[in-house]
């Protein structure tokens, strides 16, 4: 059987102005705290530009029963062009998303997907499907000795609107998918999978304060495409937190839902405190 690969180029664009708690690691300073050279690309957007690539892989059908296991590797850098390479092997579609140019060529992305239920879907644990909850009015941090490991947060929920669904793509992502930008007037149009794999970093900072943190791996599992017009919430857990090589990591189970049910269920795993800071 011939080789089946998929190819996208996309120049990557700044961050765009937070609407949420922002992430100092997305600005010059913050990141500089953390040791990188310049503001990182925020990884999510990093995915949703490899998620184009991934529909176009494995078809319309990977929204509603597929699955997806992603790392960030290096960090990427608005202005770099990023190469999107999915290939189908013998067990799945492999995915490479390299950067950088002779020499600095390196990999900011990697992981595999596939149709169907993922292998480690039922290690993720599942917090039950709850509305969603305002944030305290004081919000306070944690260090690895007080992690609150196993309690549900306060879920979080966002309205999205036809517009807002359209904006994602046009302007977080700078592209043009008639899927997305097409809703006919009146009808709930599509949301991209990038703004389901981006919930669970403002859930976070929904519950707690942090400085910078680092988006390093997500597992997504995809229950059913996402509609726009009414609001999406999302709820977790911490399930483990642990010190590497300086770093503090936890990692978090999600479900991401609408008013029909559960979107996809999530395993996010982030440095909640990058060494030095």
């Amino acid at each position: 059987m011939a080789e089946q690969k998929f190819v996208d180029h996309v120049v990557s664009t700044p961050d765009p102005v937070s609407k949420g708690v922002h992430n100092p690691i997305h600005d010059a300073t913050g990141a500089g705290a953390a040791g990188y050279a310049g503001a990182l690309v925020a990884g999510v957007r990093t995915y949703g530009w490899a998620a184009q690539t991934l529909c176009r892989a494995l078809g319309a059908e990977w929204l509603d029963r597929g699955w997806v296991d992603y790392s960030l590797r290096r960090p990427l850098f608005a202005g770099e062009t990023l190469q999107i390479e999915v290939v189908r092997d013998a067990q799945h579609w492999a995915l490479t998303c390299t950067a950088g140019e002779g020499d600095d060529r390196r990999v900011v992305l990697d992981g595999s997907a596939g149709l169907g239920d993922a292998l480690w879907l039922d290690d993720l644990a599942q917090p039950d499907i709850a509305p969603a909850q305002k944030a305290l009015k004081t919000l306070h941090g944690y260090d690895l000795n007080s992690v609150p490991l196993h309690v549900p947060l306060r879920p979080l929920g966002a309205f999205v609107s036809n517009q807002a669904a359209r904006d994602m793509v046009a302007v977080d992502l700078g592209l043009d998918d008639e899927r997305y930008l097409g809703a006919a007037r009146g009808a709930p149009g599509l949301v991209h999978p990038y703004f389901l794999a981006g919930r669970m970093a403002p859930l976070t900072r929904h519950n707690f304060v942090y400085g910078p943190t680092i988006h390093v791996r997500s597992q997504i599992q995809h229950r059913r495409q996402a509609k726009a017009e009414c609001e999406i919430t999302v709820g977790a857990q911490i399930n483990d937190a642990y010190d590497r090589n300086g770093h503090w990591y936890q990692v978090l189970d999600g479900v991401v839902s609408d008013p029909a049910g559960e979107l996809a269920r999530i395993r996010h795993h982030t440095i909640f405190r990058p060494r030095g800071t």
